[in-house]
């Protein structure tokens, strides 16, 4: 009897991952030094990704080949998720916040959080785990979505 695999359970090794999206291992390696994955590490530190991080890696690829769009700019685009807006609202903790000001990267990759976050574990976080369609990001940073739209 087979299970189904869970989106994010991290089951897959990065050879595994990198073969699947076509990119080298070292390509998979330098989109997590950019912040732009954050994979799953077994104790004796060996990376394992989800069918999430398989889509996430599969949008990154087709923003780079098929729109342009260079490491930079995707970390841009990254950035302007409203975080704050999944963390309760805006408060004085977001506003102090980098992720608020800082618009290098996503708020999973800075190094210094806001109180809010400061324990979380940034793979297991909301913000990190929205699903969107990579030609659709403009609904995930301005909260737009189909039914936004069915409602006008």
């Amino acid at each position: 009897m087979s299970h189904p695999i869970e989106y994010y359970e991290p089951v897959f090794t990065i050879g595994t991952i990198a073969k699947k999206i076509g990119v080298a291992v070292q390509t998979i390696r330098l989109y997590e030094q950019e912040g732009l994955i954050i994979p799953y590490k077994t104790e004796t530190g060996r990376r394992m990704y989800s069918l999430f991080d398989l889509d996430r890696l599969a949008c990154i690829r087709r923003m780079i080949t098929e729109e342009g769009i260079n490491i930079q700019g995707i970390k841009r685009i990254f950035s302007f998720i409203p975080c704050w807006e999944f963390k309760g609202g805006l408060d004085n903790d977001c506003l102090s916040c980098p992720a608020y000001y800082d618009a290098l990267g996503p708020c999973w990759s800075l190094r210094n959080k806001g109180e809010k976050c400061l324990t979380e574990d940034c793979r297991q976080c909301e913000v990190y785990r929205l699903e969107f369609h990579c030609n659709k990001l403009k609904s995930v940073i301005f909260g737009h979505d189909d039914k936004h739209k069915e409602q006008k």
